[in-house]
Formats: structure tokens, C-alpha cells, sequence
């Protein structure tokens, strides 16, 4: 049972996540494109595994805590995993003609990246306990999903963008998610080689551990800036071209806001409106389904892999069904409701 709550634990953020990102874009992806990403996104793992954990084995020699976690963290981690996520948005979101206004690159971003966080959290757990599940569950997924689109934010820019444009959009796709994963994993890594807390550099390398919570946390808040700002141009702008119009009428019926980024479009004067209710359903009920969610598919996994063989079974539905099914059904309810809120606003 144990495995089976570990091996599940990585499933329910990420699919709420998806379902933020998607909920949240004015004109949905098709679902074939956004779950091919999300697939790519999963399958990116096995090629950075190939690069990085040479180079992270590698990294185990060096015994200097500070190059240890500089290393470990950009050419270990940071590196290898942005760029393999940048190519899934070049090689294949980009490419389909439902990538059709700057919104999509947050959305097939993020998607991506919560493909490969999916399947790296189910790898990281295994050896690690639940503890480290529930712990990956609210960092790890979150962070990856952020990463992504904010790289997803670029690359739509630089999707419409001039060509003079193009490539510098390009490489800011690809260094800022690069920059800050580095920065949030630079210091974890450098305290686990720290081997004597008493050492003159325990102090300095403590000190940099706040660097993970504040990353996090500027991640987070810069994150949802940008999908409300690419939402609020997408309701400025209209709905994009069908991608069945002829090229030349698309050219002509397309709005101007349609192929500028949205750091460029001016919408009209609104009253600044927080939206405490709308967010405080989708967290809660994020949370809370996240949990429920563990819970139910944790105990279904184990009882098919007993063949039904568990003693207690009564008192185990009833705990099921209270501590799973009802927390998981509310959660939802909650973050559903949430995001309408959102939306709305």
C-alpha cells in the first residue's frame, strides 16, 4: 500500500495543474494536443536522465559544498531538464496549428513541464518515503509547472514576434527558467555535501536556504501575473483565426492584438479586483482534492494488487470513502468553483 500511495503521489497535483493552465486560457487547447504534450513532457525524462546523471554522478566527487551545488544544480538538473522542455514547445507545440496566440505558449509550457515533473517525482519517491512525496508534491510539482510557463511566456511572445525579435525572445525561453530552477536547487544541493554542521561554512550555506522558499515564492507570484495579463489580452483581442481560413484571410480578419505580445497590448482601465474568494477555493480545494485524490487512488492501487485480499475490508471502505472519496469530490467541487471565480473576475 505504501508504494502504491508514493507511486500516485506526483498524479493529482499534476493533473489539477494541467487543469488550472487549461481552465484558465479564454480559447481551450484541444484536449489530443494539450495530453501529446503532456506525454512528450514524460517522455523528455529518459534523454535527461542520459545527460544529466553522468554529469550529476560526476558532481558526487567534488567535495567543495558551494562548486558541488553549483554544479549538481545547473549541469545536474537546471540545464538539461529546461532545455528538453524547450525542445517538446519547439518541436511540437509550436508546430501545430492550434498554437495560435501568445496564451498557448503559458499553457503547452506549463503541460510540458508537469509531464516530466509527473514521472521525475514518481522516480524521486520511490526511494524517499512518503514524506518526501507529500513534500515534492507541494514544491516540486508547483515549481515545475511555473517554470514552464514562464518559459511557455517567451516562447509564445517570440512565437508572434518579428523575426529581429525572435531569437533573443528564444534565448530568454530558455535562460530565465534555467537561471531560477539553478537558483532553487543550488542551495538544497550544496547543504546536502555539507558534512559537518559546524563547519565555517554551515553559516553561509544555511543563509542561502532561504534563497529556495523566496524563489518559490517569486515564481508563484510572477506566474499568475502572467496568465492573468495573457488572458485579460486574449478578451481584448477576440478569439484567434480558425486555423481552416485560407492564410490570406487569416492575415486580413486577424486582430492586431492577436500577433502583438501581451506585455504590448493596453487593455482598457478596470478596477484592480484581488479576488480573495476565487483564490482561496482554488488553493483549498486544490489541496484538498490533491490529498483525497492520494488517498483513494492509493488504497484502489493497493487492493488490486492484493486481489482483494485485505483484512479489514469494511472498515477500509468506510476510511476510504471518508478520508478519499469525500475530501477528493469537495476538493474539486472547490477548485472548480475557484476558477470560475477567476475567470470571471
Amino acid at each position: 500500500m505504501t508504494y502504491a500511495l508514493l507511486s500516485t503521489s506526483a498524479i493529482a497535483p499534476s493533473l489539477l495543474l494541467v487543469w488550472f493552465f487549461y481552465a484558465r486560457d479564454a480559447f481551450p487547447e484541444p484536449p489530443k494536443v494539450l495530453w501529446t504534450t503532456f506525454g512528450l513532457g514524460v517522455l523528455s525524462v529518459g534523454p535527461v536522465l542520459l545527460f544529466a546523471w553522468p554529469l550529476y554522478m560526476w558532481s558526487q566527487n567534488i567535495d567543495q559544498p558551494l562548486l558541488h551545488g553549483l554544479v549538481a544544480a545547473f549541469f545536474g538538473a537546471a540545464i538539461p531538464e529546461e532545455t528538453f522542455k524547450l525542445l517538446v514547445l519547439w518541436r511540437y507545440s509550436m508546430r501545430h496549428p492550434a498554437f495560435d496566440e501568445p496564451m498557448d505558449g503559458l499553457v503547452y509550457g506549463a503541460t510540458a513541464s508537469l509531464g516530466f515533473a509527473t514521472l521525475e517525482n514518481v522516480l524521486y519517491v520511490a526511494d524517499g518515503g512518503m514524506a518526501q512525496a507529500l513534500m515534492r508534491a507541494v514544491t516540486a510539482v508547483p515549481g515545475h509547472a511555473m517554470l514552464g510557463a514562464i518559459m511557455g511566456y517567451y516562447f509564445g511572445r517570440a512565437r508572434f514576434a518579428p523575426k529581429a525579435r525572435r531569437r533573443s525572445l528564444l534565448f530568454l525561453a530558455w535562460t530565465v527558467p534555467v537561471l531560477l530552477h539553478g537558483g532553487y536547487d543550488f542551495p538544497l544541493m550544496a547543504a546536502s555535501k555539507l558534512e559537518q554542521p559546524d563547519s565555517w561554512m554551515a553559516a553561509p550555506i544555511l543563509a542561502l536556504l532561504v534563497l529556495v522558499p523566496a524563489i518559490l515564492a517569486f515564481e508563484g507570484i510572477w506566474t499568475l501575473r502572467l496568465v492573468k495579463h495573457a488572458r485579460l489580452a486574449q478578451l481584448v483581442g477576440g478569439p484567434p483565426p480558425s486555423p481552416l481560413t485560407p492564410p490570406s484571410a487569416a492575415v486580413a480578419e486577424a486582430p492586431p492584438a492577436k500577433i502583438t505580445p501581451p506585455t504590448e497590448i493596453t487593455p482598457p482601465a478596470a478596477p484592480r479586483t484581488r479576488n480573495l474568494g476565487g483564490w482561496l477555493l482554488t488553493f483549498s480545494g486544490g489541496l484538498l482534492a490533491s490529498v483525497g485524490s492520494l488517498v483513494l487512488l492509493g488504497v484502489l492501487l493497493a487492493v488490486a494488487i492484493d486481489h482483494g485480499d485485505v483484512e479489514g475490508l469494511s472498515d477500509l471502505i468506510v476510511g476510504t470513502l471518508i478520508l478519499g472519496v469525500f475530501p477528493a469530490g469537495l476538493g474539486w467541487v472547490m477548485f472548480v468553483r475557484g476558477i470560475r471565480r477567476l475567470n470571471r473576475a
